[in-house]
């Protein structure tokens, strides 16, 4: 199939689901309305939908032939922020009509890129071998709709699983699909430190949990320098801290949060090992204590493109939308919940590029200022038809083995939230 011109046939459509979703934008655990036009839609191209709840939609599309199973995953969540009506040139296309939820990090477009996909590939469907799982997921930005979603996945069965993602900071038109590490392996922590507070005009009759803080917090930075290999990209930030709350009282405890980033799994182990030495140590030293309320726990979780799949993945961009747009990216150190799926099916994530300096696009995500260049859309979705039809045509083997442990347990260990609040 020639996909870049089915693509740019329902160009217009895709663009149009865009633009009301990014009108309409539902935050994560929220998304009734985005659900209701999804299965809507599928519904017109004559798909049957399963709303499966705390986790979003799944729709299947059986091709003329037997064959394998590839999941075609979108998310469709917006962040709980509100939007500045100009990009980085001036004024948006299109905006939120409410404050306090946007789209601003580009789910509004992967939503629009799958229905495009779906829409193509169920009309053509008598050239399909196997089947397609159409996924859309709910509460990626808090990791929440995963773990219902792919349990439902793993007990239809596939075989296989793609996903893109738009991505600031890359040309608009070019798509990454780089083998091995895409994006960071992550783990959160929440630590209370307790010590003896007291009057600000005698600190030396206190505890104070500020000094272990200070402390603990300087060694984190220079731990990167003297403990972890500089050969293996990993970060941390501080995310929150809070204790007491006048300037002349010291306070008895403080709390502070963070996370770790990682892109090799036993860097995030060493990471891990010496946060919990080194802030036992310290705590001791203040003569404070300290109490988990998250406590830092590295997982084998970053989002990995299989080497098999991304070969495939290159001869489909190559083939549907040309040689010269594919483009070589490092990792991304940001996560993506995306990675549970790649502990049990082969896959990969591709970074479609919507940096355009002309149309002011290329803020950063969750930046008020996000904006796509709906130019590249079109270009998403010839690549994801393109890819879906290579890997269910091929017969060549796929080196991979999959995560034994249930998804539940596995995820539950990993920090997803894996009960709704």
């Amino acid at each position: 199939m020639k996909s870049l011109q089915l693509a740019e046939d329902i160009e217009d459509y895709v663009i149009g689901i865009r633009r009301d979703l990014h009108e309409h934008p539902e935050v994560s655990g929220e998304e009734d309305r985005t659900i209701g036009q999804i299965t809507a839609e599928l519904w017109k191209m004559g798909l049957s939908s399963e709303v499966i709840k705390n986790g979003g939609v799944l729709s299947v599309i059986e091709g003329a032939r037997p064959g394998k199973t590839l999941v075609l995953r979108g998310d469709m969540d917006a962040l709980p922020m509100t939007e500045n009506k100009n990009n980085l040139k001036g004024e948006k296309v299109v905006v939120s009509k409410y404050d306090g939820a946007a789209h601003m990090c580009g789910h509004d477009g992967h939503t629009a890129m799958l229905l495009g996909a779906a829409k193509i590939l169920s009309e053509n469907k008598d050239r399909l071998k196997g089947r397609v799982i159409l996924a859309f997921e709910q509460g990626e930005e808090d990791g929440r709709g995963i773990v219902g979603i792919l349990k439902r996945i793993l007990e239809i069965g596939a075989d296989g699983v793609w996903g893109i993602h738009l991505k600031s900071d890359i040309p608009s038109g070019k798509i990454s699909v780089d083998p091995g590490p895409r994006m960071a392996g992550a783990f959160m922590f929440d630590v209370r430190i307790d010590g003896n507070g007291g009057h600000g005009a005698r600190p030396d009759l206190t505890d104070t949990p500020v000094d272990v803080f200070t402390d603990f917090y300087n060694h984190l930075k220079s731990n990167r320098m003297n403990t972890l290999d500089p050969f293996k990209a990993i970060t941390f930030s501080i995310g929150s801290v809070n204790g007491g709350s006048n300037h002349n009282v010291i306070p008895d405890s403080l709390n502070f949060k963070g996370t770790y980033r990682f892109l090799h799994y036993g860097q995030g182990v060493k990471a891990e090992r010496e946060f919990k030495d080194k802030l036992e140590r310290i705590s001791a030293l203040h003569d404070c204590t300290y109490e988990y309320i998250i406590p830092p726990k590295a997982m084998n979780l970053s989002v990995y493109n299989q080497e098999d799949c991304a070969e495939i993945a290159s001869d489909a961009v190559k083939d549907s939308i040309g040689e010269t747009c594919l483009y070589n990216y490092p990792a991304w150190m940001a996560s993506e919940p995306f990675a549970l799926y790649q502990k049990y099916l082969p896959g990969v994530f591709a970074f479609l590029g919507i940096e355009n300096e002309d149309k002011g696009t290329g803020a950063d995500h969750h930046n008020s200022k996000f904006d796509i260049d709906e130019d590249v859309l079109k270009l998403g979705v010839a690549s994801t038809v393109q890819y879906a039809l290579y890997f269910l045509d091929t017969d060549k083997e796929i080196s991979f083995k999959p995560e034994e442990t249930d998804v539940e347990t596995f995820a539950k260990d990993a920090g997803f939230p894996v009960e709704w609040p």
